[in-house]
């Protein structure tokens, strides 16, 4: 990637082949030969690996009970560990068809989706709107991003690089094989602006905590998380609609499913404060019906306002003395 270029770097590098890659790329063919395997075998398998990570995967399991006790402090034990057990579930479903949006064609990747608020977006469409899609953390995230890319939206988004850069190389180029542009975070805002003003649609993650500096502190499921007030200046700046939408897979079903809301309007409104609570909740409503789909063992509520140890790190201290 030149330092001029914060678009993903996509080619193929020598390295890649070296011995202690292997493994990866072992992982890579199986998940090309699983997107072959009929969906309701292939999920039926998934399903048997539950109990595995509950028991092995102590630490994500504790972020995801400790996230799920936060957001819904009226379930009950045992209900915090069948959300926990239904979320790793489509988790499952969802990672080992993973391999299905680079090995299938367009038109059977398309036919794996349902679609909900499709009003939504074709009155943005055909109003000649920039659209924001804000989108929270699920499992199936970037099989949205590929769906709408699939449609012949230009599209750009922006992701971290992932620690194996094989894998990283796979899912990016994954991501852009819609002609979808991926730019590397560390890259800042400045280029996603400009390609948002071009005409290109950004696919963006809003829910992550990224510390004190960045963030402000508002509600989220009634509990103050730190969240980032980017999504009202990116408006701001660019006059693009924001439109939430949510992406999951049905693990009755069998399918994905994309649900889309109305447009935030008026967005923003001036109040930053209000604008980034208004955010925060149009994710509440996204998952109100499809809680298990969320990744909940992302450290969202890391950053406390009155104590700068991260929330989970007892918790974590705890688990690695046992």
């Amino acid at each position: 990637m030149a330092v001029s270029d914060p678009v993903y770097d996509l080619t193929f590098k020598r390295h890649y082949l070296h011995p202690k890659f292997w493994p990866t790329w072992v992982a890579i063919a199986a998940l090309w030969l699983l997107a072959w395997v009929p969906v309701r075998l292939r999920d039926g398998f998934a399903n048997l690996f539950v109990p595995l990570v509950i028991r092995l995967a102590k630490k994500p399991c504790y972020i995801a009970r400790t996230n799920i006790e936060l957001c819904f402090p009226a379930l009950s034990p045992s209900e915090v560990n069948k959300l926990l057990a239904q979320s790793i579930r489509a988790g499952l479903m969802t990672f080992i068809s993973y391999g299905e949006w680079s090995a299938r064609s367009k038109e059977y990747l398309q036919a794996r989706f349902v679609v909900q608020g499709q009003e939504h977006l074709d009155a943005c469409v055909n109003n000649g709107d920039k659209i924001i899609f804000m989108i929270p953390h699920t499992w199936a995230i970037d099989a949205g991003g590929l769906y709408l890319t699939s449609l012949g939206l230009p599209m750009c988004t922006m992701m971290h690089s992932a620690k194996n850069p094989v894998f990283d190389w796979f899912i990016n180029r994954q991501r852009a094989r819609f002609n979808g542009i991926v730019y590397e975070r560390d890259a800042g805002i400045k280029a996603v602006i400009k390609t948002i003003k071009s005409g290109k649609h950004f696919f963006y993650l809003p829910d992550q905590d990224h510390g004190r500096e960045a963030s402000l502190f508002v509600p989220f499921f009634g509990e103050l998380k730190a969240t980032l007030p980017a999504l009202p200046k990116l408006v701001k700046l660019t006059q693009a609609k924001v439109i939430p939408v949510l992406s999951v897979y049905n693990t009755e079903r069998h399918r994905y499913e994309l649900i889309m809301r109305p447009a935030m309007a008026p967005y923003p409104s001036g109040d930053l404060m209000a604008d980034t609570r208004a955010m925060n909740a149009e994710i509440e409503a996204l998952l109100s019906l499809w809680p298990e789909q969320y990744m909940w063992f992302l450290k969202y509520f890391q950053t406390q306002v009155d104590t700068d140890e991260g929330r989970y790190e007892a918790g974590i201290r705890a688990i690695r003395k046992q």
